[in-house]
């Protein structure tokens, strides 16, 4: 058969979507092309001006309603994300809760040191003796002072006691190489049935002991001590001697 009469031949179905793919294929390869050479479109924006690059322009599948479509289209099947909005203001805060439970007590923790020892104390002390049934004799020590009493035990008399402050006698000793009083004892002997002595001791914080006498006199009512001497003058304290001293036998200092 010759060229001439050869009846052209229509493609057939398989034909015409080989022919129909290459066409899009070709439509989208120009499409790109013009994108990648032309100008820009809104779209292609972003905050700083251009899309992100990646394969697809920093575009994602569109499947909000409020992005911006990539060709300004609204068909346009993809979509690019625009400029972060201002930070939206602080919601307002919740309940606060319950308070939880108590935790468990803690382990006792160690023992602290010791601290310094403190000052010492002032001294005190009290002594009686009773050598007449017409009174009794007390010496007290106590906030640093020396006190003698006397109490009747006449009949008929109160029965009080009356007190003595010895420590404003003259030598009493206040400190230094003395030392300060810190016990007491108290001596009496009936010399006479008028004239009945008294005598005072302190040892002090030294050691060493000291010594006031006075005279009972039961001729008032009540009876009451005396330690003056004649003149009238208080009588002072006197450093007895001899003062004991480590491994003394009848001796002394």
């Amino acid at each position: 058969m010759s060229p001439e009469s050869r009846t052209a031949r229509l493609p057939g179905p398989p034909a015409r979507g080989r022919f129909k793919r290459v066409g899009v294929v070709a439509s989208l390869a120009l499409v790109m092309a013009s994108g990648v050479v032309g100008p820009a479109t809104p779209a292609d924006l972003t905050g700083s001006g251009r899309t992100t690059a990646g394969p697809d322009g920093g575009c994602r599948p569109r499947h909000l309603e409020d992005r911006t479509p990539v060709s300004g289209r609204p068909d346009d099947g993809r979509w690019c994300r625009g400029p972060r909005g201002p930070r939206g203001a602080t919601g307002p805060a919740g309940p606060q809760g319950l308070p939880g439970p108590a935790g468990a007590t803690g382990a006792t923790g160690p023992r602290g040191e010791s601290g310094p020892t403190g000052p010492t104390g002032p001294c005190v002390g009290v002594d009686a003796a009773q050598e007449s049934a017409d009174f009794e004799i007390r010496l007290a020590l106590t906030g640093g002072r020396t006190y003698a009493g006397i109490r009747d035990q006449r009949t008929g008399e109160k029965q009080t006691f009356l007190w003595t402050d010895l420590t404003a006698r003259p030598d009493y000793p206040a400190g230094g190489a003395a030392g300060l009083p810190c016990d007491v004892t108290v001596n009496a002997h009936n010399r006479s049935a008028t004239v009945r002595r008294v005598k005072f001791d302190v040892i002090t914080t030294t050691g060493q002991i000291w010594e006031a006498a006075c005279v009972a006199f039961t001729t008032t009512h009540p009876a009451t001590l005396n330690c003056a001497d004649r003149t009238g003058r208080p009588k002072p304290w006197i450093l007895v001697s001899r003062q004991p001293v480590p491994d003394a036998l009848n001796g002394g200092v």
